[in-house]
């Protein structure tokens, strides 16, 4: 392990000089279980590959020899203060040999992390806008051909390092009994190693492509269906040698061929024998062989690229058959490799969060979709949409992430949006599913850089009011221009969706029509569609000016539902009584749980009260004066809430990347009010009146958030005028709060029961008559 900064050139024998070489960057999303995991940056974005479906070959005739070239550029299109990026690369195998390895990245240190069976190199530095990283790899590779021993099966000896490699996994389920009936099946009466494995390769082979729906594509649903892609056979292969005592692994790599692109990785299967690892490809049609155009890149499912969170990537790679004279002596100029990556998705966010990029890419693509969602995907869903937009020749990308807070969400997805313009921009479609409207605030992004989808579709799904989804639906078609926006005002699975959506591209079905053949509740605004009455157009007019003078819009509907926590705070002072630290206070924590979520919200309250108060009564053995000790308070809370962000960015915590919201002065007069009320009605009287602030926050963030409060303020601003309306009613209030009733009516009882007391007493007393 090593590392140093500016560019390095890597040679790994040293009697060559070497010119170019090739990457080996695979940076499409493969879901599956990480077996052998390499350690990762702590704070990281991952992108895993997919499997890639290749056409059956023959066996190698002969031992030949092939040279390639491969290089990679990664490109970070704004500003990094501190960027790791991570990738996985080859290693010479017995079969493949790594000749040449070359970077370039100026100002970043460089090191590469290796556990014997995979090798991940590393970047790390801070990015200027535009920072460009690229690595190359030259390598030779032999056509491959072994033979499987016919050694006894029982008793056969584990491979060294890999003890993991008889185990099930999440993908690989080896120990279900389903899969082990069917391996004793096929197997039979076998007793050598030989015999064994050619017959469950044999069984594996003859499966059928996934067709046009791919079921799940893990073993036990490959081996049930009797049909997967090339990774769902590869994994039905490993847990079939599993479950008879053939220690197996999976092998990602690459299928290398004279392309400008390649977007997929091809999956296979390697056995142990005894003695060695043998390849089996039943996907490709290769038993104990593998052509020299197969460049294995890592052993088990990893994820092939890593970066730090929040930094979003452009990348791609290019390759070429070259030559011996070409690779070693460095005769070939820059020409030829051509590095593409206008078209790549860009990944944002927490690490801790899963963030996942999955993408399927055609040679002639009919239509271009980008799916965006906030939940989690299952991986059967995610090989279905991306088999089925293959089988349709249509280019697919699907970012999924999820988050707590709605507002750390609407933010995430606007960067996303952001980054991601030239995807959206080519794209025939655009779904955003999320759990509530803020999809819908973050492509109102595009109206802010005047981005314009003219002739595409936008499917917007979340939970949100029929009416107000209406306004900000034709708000975003008149800001975007897009030929129609879809909107479907409650949360909704993303297989449906994609189905609806992918109909209308291909059959040009209405999406009225296939929404209802879902079973979805669609509102679809466009020439045909529904339109926003006309009285309500000034108003979705003056929205759009305000869009596009860069106002944004989340921001705006903080401000605007600020007046109607205002009043659920008045009712539960005069109508109920709650006794809270002042009138703002409830209001702005109210309004800081909606930027950081309301568990951790409730946490940092808990924290800077609490530290607070401690500081307070340190403070009050100083005997200083009421502004100098508030100013100290200030401080502290100023610190503490640094120290939490700093907290939340080591170690990935979004909410608390948001905790500035809260406000220092609000929170440090909280930390007053408590200590006053601490000397003046005792402790239990302030700890009550501190949790009733609580609770009451808690409260107006719920009714605030459940509502859909937030979307409906601002379509019908006019809500605010009966919030006054409110506030006037309740201001002339002179009656009793119901915690006075109640207080009152215990006391009138305990009255009663005094009163009762002496005229029994007596009667009690007097002995009884003769």
């Amino acid at each position: 392990m090593f590392e140093y900064a500016g560019q390095m050139i890597l040679g790994a024998r040293p009697r060559a000089s070497f010119a170019a070489a090739l990457l080996l960057l695979v940076v499409i999303a493969r879901a599956g279980a990480r077996e052998h995991p390499l350690p990762h940056p702590s704070d990281e974005t991952e992108v895993f590959t997919g499997g890639e479906e290749v056409e059956g070959g023959a066996a190698p005739r002969r031992p030949a020899l092939a040279y390639w070239k491969v290089r990679a550029t990664l490109r970070a299109p704004a500003a990094v203060p501190a960027l790791t990026v991570g990738l996985l690369v080859p290693l010479s195998d017995g079969r493949q040999d790594v000749l040449a390895r070359r970077t370039v990245a100026p100002g970043f240190r460089y090191r590469e992390i290796g556990d014997g069976t995979n090798l991940r190199v590393e970047w790390r530095g801070a990015a200027p806008a535009g920072a460009m990283l690229t690595y190359e790899v030259a390598v030779r590779i032999a056509e491959a051909a072994a033979t499987v021993p016919t050694v006894p099966l029982a008793g056969l000896a584990p491979p060294p390092g890999a003890g993991d490699a008889l185990a099930p996994s999440r993908f690989i389920q080896s120990a279900s009994p389903a899969i082990a009936r069917q391996a004793r099946s096929v197997v039979g009466r076998a007793t050598r190693l030989d015999e064994a494995v050619w017959l469950l390769y044999q069984h594996v082979a003859a499966f059928e492509p996934p067709g046009d729906a791919a079921g799940p594509q893990d073993a036990e649903g490959v081996l049930a269906a009797r049909r997967g892609t090339s990774l769902g056979r590869a994994r039905a292969l490993v847990a079939l040698l599993r479950v008879v005592g053939v220690p197996a692994r999976l092998v990602g790599g690459l299928r290398l061929a004279n392309e400008s692109e390649k977007r997929a990785t091809n999956s296979w299967v390697e056995a142990w024998t005894g003695a060695d690892w043998v390849p089996l490809d039943p996907a490709g049609g290769f038993f104990a062989a593998l052509p020299d155009s197969y460049l294995a890149l890592y052993r088990g499912d990893l994820p092939l690229i890593v970066h730090t969170r929040g930094a979003g990537l452009e990348y791609g790679f290019a390759m070429r058959q070259s030559t011996r004279r070409t690779v070693e002596e460095g005769e070939e100029g820059e020409e030829g490799v051509r590095v593409e990556g206008a078209r790549r998705p860009l990944v944002r966010g927490p690490g801790r969060h899963g963030v996942e990029t999955h993408a399927a890419y055609v040679s002639a693509p009919v239509a271009s979709v980008v799916l965006i969602a906030d939940q989690s995907v299952p991986a059967a869903v995610t090989d279905r949409i991306l088999d089925e937009a293959r089988a349709a020749a249509i280019d697919c990308v699907l970012l999924t992430a999820r988050f707590e807070s709605r507002y750390f969400r609407e933010a995430y997805l606007e960067r996303l949006v952001a980054q991601n313009l030239s995807l959206i921009r080519q794209a025939n479609l655009v779904l955003v599913a999320t759990a509530d409207d803020a999809g819908l605030y973050a492509l109102m992004t595009l109206g802010e850089r005047d981005v314009h989808l003219d002739d595409s579709r936008i499917v917007i799904a979340g939970a949100m009011r029929r009416s107000a989804a209406l306004m900000l639906g034709a708000l975003l078609r008149h800001l975007v221009t897009p030929g129609e926006v879809v909107l479907v005002p409650h949360a909704a699975d993303l297989l449906p969706l994609w189905e609806m959506a992918r109909a209308n591209l291909i059959d040009g079905t209405p999406m009225a029509e296939e929404a209802r053949r879902w079973n979805i509740d669609a509102i679809v605004l466009g020439e045909v569609g529904l339109r926003v009455p006309s009285w309500r157009r000034p108003l979705m007019l003056a929205w759009a000016r305000a869009v596009r003078a860069q106002v944004p819009l989340g921001a705006l509907t903080l401000i605007l539902i600020l007046p109607i926590i205002a009043s659920l705070v008045v009712v539960a002072r005069v109508v109920i009584g709650l006794e809270t630290f002042g009138m703002f206070g409830p209001v702005i924590v109210s309004l800081a749980f909606i930027t950081t979520g309301l568990w951790w919200g409730t946490l940092i309250f808990v924290a800077i009260v609490g530290l607070g108060v401690a500081l307070r009564l340190a403070l009050q053995h100083l005997r200083l004066q009421a502004v100098a000790r508030l100013a100290i308070l200030i401080a502290l809370v100023a610190a503490v809430m640094g120290g939490l962000t700093l907290v939340g960015a080591t170690l990935g915590v979004g909410p608390l990347l948001n905790i500035s919201i809260f406000p220092m002065v609000i929170m440090s007069n909280v930390i007053e009010s408590f200590a006053a009320s601490q000397v003046e009605f005792g402790t239990r009287q302030a700890l009550r009146m501190t949790a009733t602030t609580l609770g009451l926050s808690i409260v107006c963030y719920l009714v605030v958030d459940r509502a859909g409060l937030q979307s409906l303020v601002l379509a019908f601003p006019e809500i605010l005028l009966a919030t006054v309306v409110v506030d006037v009613l309740l201001g002339k209030w002179r009656g009793l709060r119901l915690l006075e009733y109640v207080r009152f009516l215990g006391a009138v009882g305990e009255q009663r029961s005094d009163a009762l007391a002496p005229a029994a007493a007596p009667g009690r007393a007097e002995p009884p008559a003769p």
